[in-house]
């Protein structure tokens, strides 16, 4: 068995909600505080940013962490490479350590980017001596000749994780850390750092990628771990990751909207009182699968009767595309809703989307007036899972089947048959060109 490259030994992590130390002079002036009796008298409360969090790493493994904001995953590369120590448990990292964890971290803003290859090549352990000879491949691979001179304090923050992810990279190091900093480069660099990390895994690098980017993590990692409250809820396959990880964002936006505070009018004017996803036996959904029948169960509150109620429910993707708008009295039907608590079932037998986050909107009208009564923001989730993968807006039943190699022969006739089938079409025979004649039916 693999000697392990990280071990993470019941590692807990707090912090301190109100304390705000940035610097030695802010913890010293803390301290003269409280000796001369004026510290501040409001509670600080502990908050745990990771509690029991326990596993390893094999060397060579290429390790996913994923999870929703907050979870614990940024913690966990700080406590790795040592910007942070844990309250609990022990950490062990065999090997020399590389980390991109920050965009520009450890860069001067003063010095030239020439400069800065040297300065954080130097923070990360490697020699003046390594450094100059790949220096050219580091420039090469970041594709920055033309501004190694500026200062990088006039570098986009595009161009900044370019040149922090390539020294990284070439660090040769025996475990690499690598957090959410790829969303800032383009597309052809994201490709280039996918292709790179690669290879470094092929190698027998160690790899913790951090990321929200779920086919960029499928793509590299064999092993992922979800992270939800500071723990870990699952650790296995990253297939099976992703429908957890799906389900813990689509109950963290569903618990951010609950804590949406009423307007102030909210009491005079309609307003929602819950919305939830429901599979069609009645149990809740916190994800679906593409085409698969789901029920929208809308429940709201009106502070008069309408006799002609009309309600509307849109769609859109994460990405603020419109996809769906549904329209009850585009469909014929009204409803007679009174004053107080209301309730209406969407029922969709089929929802041919791509896996990915999305979001609702409600409207409601009341017809006889044609006022608006309620337009919400596209607030309300739903997640669909496609195992990650990528795949547009619309999923679409499919099918494939090999048929096998053909001959040269083979095509020969397949051609010469759609020629024959294509002339008919258009009324002449294959030799002639004549008009074909019709045959008599008998």
């Amino acid at each position: 068995m693999r000697q392990p490259a990280i071990e993470f030994a019941h590692v807990s992590k707090k912090f301190r909600l109100g304390e705000n130390h940035d610097s030695l002079r802010d913890l010293l002036m803390s301290g003269v505080r409280r000796l001369a009796g004026r510290a501040a008298t409001a509670p600080r409360n502990a908050f745990w940013a990771l509690q029991d969090v326990d596993f390893s790493i094999p060397r060579g493994d290429a390790v996913g962490i994923i999870g929703p904001n907050g979870a614990g995953k940024s913690t966990i590369l700080k406590l790795l490479s040592r910007i942070l120590r844990p309250d609990q448990g022990s950490i062990i990292v065999r090997g020399r350590l590389a980390g991109l964890i920050e965009v520009g971290a450890g860069f001067h803003g003063d010095l030239t980017g020439r400069e800065n290859v040297f300065l954080n090549g130097a923070i990360l352990g490697m020699p003046r001596r390594d450094i100059r000879r790949k220096f050219d491949e580091i420039v090469a691979f970041a594709g920055l000749e033309a501004f190694l001179d500026m200062p990088v304090k006039r570098y986009s923050s595009g161009m900044y994780a370019r040149l922090g992810f390539s020294i990284a990279v070439h660090v040769n190091a025996e475990v690499l850390l690598v957090d959410e900093v790829l969303s800032v480069g383009d597309a052809v660099f994201r490709l280039r750092c996918l292709d790179r990390m690669r290879k470094l895994v092929h190698d027998g690098t160690t790899l913790v990628f951090v990321t929200h980017d779920l086919d960029q993590m499928q793509s590299i990692c064999s092993r992922t771990l979800v992270l939800n409250g500071g723990t870990i809820v699952y650790d296995g396959s990253p297939g099976d990751a992703v429908g957890r990880y799906l389900a813990a964002v689509s109950n963290s936006h569903a618990a951010r909207s609950a804590d949406i505070a009423p307007d102030a009018a909210a009491k005079l004017a309609p307003e929602i009182t819950h919305f939830r996803l429901v599979d069609p036996a009645g149990a809740p959904a916190p994800w679906i699968r593409p085409r698969e029948g789901i029920v929208v169960d809308l429940g709201f509150r009106l502070a008069r009767p309408i006799a002609r109620l009309v309600v509307e429910v849109n769609l859109r993707s994460a990405g603020g595309h419109a996809i769906l708008s549904l329209n009850s009295g585009r469909d014929g039907r009204q409803f007679g809703a009174c004053a107080g608590p209301n309730r209406i079932l969407l029922r969709l037998k089929d929802l041919p989307l791509a896996g990915g986050e999305y979001f609702w909107n409600i409207r409601m009208w009341d017809e006889q007036t044609g006022t608006c009564e309620l337009d919400t923001p596209y607030r309300y989730p739903m997640v669909i899972n496609e195992e990650g993968r990528a795949c547009g807006i619309v999923s679409v039943v499919r099918e494939w089947s090999f048929v096998g190699p053909e001959s040269f022969a083979q095509q020969t006739f397949r051609h010469a048959a759609d020629e024959v089938g294509r002339s008919i079409l258009h009324g002449r025979t294959a030799e002639s060109g004549a008009p074909c004649e019709s045959l008599p039916v008998r």
